[in-house]
């Protein structure tokens, strides 16, 4: 019979799911870890309930750099699918799920957001480098910044995910119905959505859109794409290495921490915090598909707890 091998699960898991690229590596990488520590000679059907919990032991460790419960979690449960597709399946001879109940209880943090004065300071600094960049004549420390400033404000306006940036096309944005479409290939739930674009971001797409067409940028290819305005970048296409190096350094700039995802938690609870908030309107917009996600940005004033504390006396 043959030795039916990690590889042999994950290939035929993804036989039987139509699965992207991205949801592949999703299951291929927690895959990897556990092989890593567990050895590389390891067959699926000789991992123990024990070889699981020491892997927890050892990533909650300082040598497995005290992974985070939410990442553990997400090991944890793509792990557990592919054991329970070779289970279910008969393809390893065990009868008992060695990931099945591993995860542990997450803390729920506050969504990371920046304040509106922290959004004012980024815009003063980069407008500073822009004028810096046309007195010089050189790069700056943020070129290009223009395109910067537009991958910037999008972030801002949209609430779209870095992915979903890097995955879209000049075909994605019309500036006559003022919408852009974030791509279902960029979403975790595989749905496409569409966001309406605001005056204050339309000037900085048309200038994208206008720049792009002057390089040769076709419908078809990558819009967000530094590679192509830049005499220092050389890569083909712009990757989420090259969007998070903009914003180390417009950080570091700054002297607080930035990052698409928190342009993101900021649009949602930004908009939760309204009067006249809406909850379905918010979920439309950053595209879940559980009105649950959506509740997440929901923060209750201290000012109204403070009254409802005080209304007692």
């Amino acid at each position: 019979m043959k030795t039916f091998t990690f590889d042999d699960l994950l290939q035929s898991y993804f036989s039987e799911r139509w699965l992207t690229e991205r949801s592949r590596i999703s299951y291929s990488v927690p895959v990897k870890l556990f092989r890593r520590f567990a050895g590389q000679d390891k067959l699926p059907e000789e991992v123990t309930r024990d070889d699981v919990r020491e892997w927890r032991e050892f990533c909650f460790s300082e040598a497995g750099r005290n992974l985070a419960h939410s990442s553990w979690n997400n090991y944890c449960r793509h792990n557990r699918i592919l054991f329970k597709h070779a289970i279910d399946h008969a393809l390893i001879d065990i009868s008992f799920n060695p990931f099945a109940k591993m995860e542990v209880s997450s803390p729920k943090k506050r969504k990371k957001t920046l304040s509106k004065r922290q959004v004012e300071m980024a815009r003063e600094a980069i407008s500073l480098y822009k004028r810096i960049e046309v007195h010089q004549g050189k790069p700056s420390m943020l070129h290009p910044v223009w395109f910067w400033e537009a991958v910037f404000e999008t972030f801002y306006h949209t609430g779209i995910r870095l992915t979903q940036l890097l995955l879209m096309k000049p075909e994605d944005v019309n500036l006559k119905s003022r919408v852009l479409t974030a791509t279902w290939q960029g979403a975790k739930n595989n749905r496409e959505h569409f966001v309406p674009i605001s005056n204050a971001l339309y000037p900085h797409l048309e200038n994208l859109l206008n720049s792009a067409r002057a390089v040769g940028i076709q419908r078809g290819e990558q819009l967000f794409n530094v590679n192509r305005f830049s005499v220092r970048h050389r890569m083909e296409t712009m990757d989420s290495w090259q969007v998070e190096g903009f914003y180390q350094k417009l950080s570091k700039i700054c002297g607080y921490q930035m990052s698409p995802h928190r342009f993101r938690h900021t649009l949602g609870t930004e908009l939760m915090k309204e009067p006249d908030r809406n909850l379905h309107i918010v979920k439309a917009l950053l595209g879940h598909s559980n009105i649950s996600t959506t509740l997440e940005y929901v923060e209750v004033d201290i000012g109204s707890l403070r009254n409802a504390i005080e209304g007692r006396i």
